[in-house]
């Protein structure tokens, strides 16, 4: 994993840093995941096939829930992983048209301050996240390279940013 500096027009806690294949895609989510804590929310935004789902196993094994049992609920829009230290809300919402179908989720249930909720497809949710978030912006570099913008939306995520930042670059991965 490579992590590089922001753009000045960026917020200061913001990074990208680019992952350079699935195993290192999981192990970015996985050290996001160890940091995450009930009631956080994690919005993924990317293409198709931009690691979005990758990302999500690794913080499923972060928080000490089997990575092997996520899957993408793009049929079912959203699942409920129990298991770990804090349970895991997924939602996906490619099939839905934006945030009027958004709200029909009950919203009260998917963001539980007694769980950490990860929204694929995230932009779709935009005036229905709620004010305190991380951002992951997911695009494709390489075949099998994802550049990964880390973007803090509140002071609990600008410390995640910050400290996953700090694992990172303690891991020599800078």
């Amino acid at each position: 994993m490579a992590a590089s500096n922001p753009s000045s027009q960026q917020v200061s806690h913001t990074f990208e840093l680019t992952t350079k294949s699935v195993e290192d895609t999981q192990q970015f989510g996985e050290r996001l995941g160890t940091l995450l804590h009930a009631g956080d929310v994690v919005a993924l935004i990317g293409d198709l096939g931009s690691g979005k789902t990758t990302c999500i196993q690794g913080i499923a094994k972060g928080l000490g829930i089997d990575p092997s049992v996520v899957k993408s609920p793009t049929f079912v829009l959203l699942r409920d992983y129990a298991g770990g230290r804090v349970g895991l809300i997924h939602v996906d919402g490619y099939r839905l048209e934006g945030e009027p179908q958004a709200v029909w989720l009950d919203l009260e249930w998917v963001f539980s301050p007694r769980k950490v909720t990860v929204i694929e497809w995230a932009d779709r949710f935009a005036g229905c996240l709620p004010e305190a978030h991380l951002e992951l912006r997911m695009a494709h570099k390489t075949t099998n390279q994802r550049l990964i913008a880390v973007i803090p939306h509140g002071p609990r995520a600008a410390q995640i940013v910050e400290d996953v930042r700090r694992a990172i670059a303690g891991r020599g991965n800078t």
